[in-house]
């Protein structure tokens, strides 16, 4: 059998059948943005014609939400499609990244026959990483670097002059950045910590965005990148088919990036549910990792968690098949206050009676 590693798995879920509240994959609770399911209502019409293969009117919206040049914008279906398009495309020969860190940059590169090499971050810094990242460039000269930002599944920020010293690093050594900032939305002030302004002055940067987190579009399919190197760029685009992206997907992005309520309200919720959360879970005999985006790690000496939250209907990630973690880690979404008091009911009856 084909092996999924991530979460998200609803329709693997093998229950009571009763509704599964699934704290697996970390998607605003709010749901889709009004103008989103507006659009959505509304899309016969992109239906029946192909989709706009450079994706023009959804670009155009994200250069205006960004402030960047319509040009250097690049979309794909969601953000690990364009992972995907970076490796195949570029065909790095040495990448290096984080552990833990998203896996799909490891899986990209080693399709695409590349090495992967790993700076790996201590669990006693809480998995922050540090200055020695830096020695660990000059140790592995990768021709590409992947950087998370906030890092899944820890939920730590990275320095922006960590961020800034690996960007030079990149452009003096000939390697590419790709800084992946698909939760950094959900950060309180997380535009500070973001390298998309730097993007005009080193060309060796890539950011990667999506709408499936902040904007819960994760079955729409819609990412994008900012770079403003037309050859990078075109070498990405060439590594893809070109109707990657559904006409439903680039109507309902538009129609998002326009919600203006929406987007406050995520921004001013979140952080406040997320602290409830780890407040709660700080309470349990777990150790909880305190982080920024929306979800939050732990770990526990419990066995089997997540299968025992999935006998209660609840699902949680379990983080063993992160390179740099192992058995005991689980990371959980910031949901409602609603169904975050379900988890932490959930999670009592388990890790304190031991269920």
């Amino acid at each position: 059998m084909i092996t999924y590693g991530h979460g998200g798995d609803i329709y693997g879920y093998s229950g009571t059948g009763r509704t599964v509240l699934d704290f697996s994959s970390n998607i605003n609770p709010l749901g889709l943005p009004p103008t989103a399911k507006n659009a959505l209502q509304h899309s016969e019409a992109a239906c029946i014609a192909y989709p706009d293969p450079y994706c023009r009117a959804v670009s155009e919206k994200i250069a205006e939400y960004e402030s960047v040049p319509v040009e250097s914008v690049l979309c794909g279906n969601g953000a690990a499609d364009l992972i995907y398009r970076i490796a195949y495309g570029l065909k790095p020969k040495k990448a290096l990244v984080l552990a833990p860190t998203f896996s799909e940059y490891e899986q990209a590169i080693r399709q695409s026959g590349g090495a992967v090499f790993y700076h790996v971050l201590r669990e006693e810094n809480e998995f922050v990483p540090e200055q020695d990242f830096l020695q660990t460039l000059d140790r592995v000269q990768p021709d590409i670097v992947f950087l998370c930002n906030p890092n899944n599944p820890t939920g730590k920020t990275i320095l922006k002059e960590i961020m800034a010293e690996t960007a030079t690093w990149c452009r003096d050594h000939n390697a590419v950045l790709v800084a992946d900032e698909c939760f950094l939305d959900f950060v309180c002030q997380g535009e500070a910590l973001s390298m998309i302004k730097e993007t005009d002055n080193n060309p060796n940067i890539i950011v990667l965005k999506a709408f499936t987190k902040f904007f819960a579009m994760a079955g729409l399919r819609l990412g994008y990148l900012i770079c403003s190197n037309a050859a990078l760029r075109e070498k990405i685009w060439q590594a893809g088919q070109p109707w990657s992206v559904s006409g439903i997907a680039q109507l309902c992005g538009t129609a998002a990036l326009c919600d203006d309520m929406y987007i406050a309200q995520t921004k001013t919720m979140i952080p406040r549910l997320r602290e409830e959360l780890q407040a709660e879970l700080e309470k349990l005999p777990l150790r909880v990792y305190s982080g920024t985006a929306n979800y939050l790690l732990f770990r526990t000496a419990i066995t089997h968690l997540d299968q025992k939250t999935a006998r209660q209907d609840i699902l949680i990630r379990n983080c063993a098949n992160y390179h740099g973690l192992g058995e005991g880690y689980y990371r959980v979404a910031v949901k409602s206050t609603e169904d975050n008091q379900k988890l932490i009911s959930a999670l009592r009856a388990i890790v304190v009676d031991n269920g």
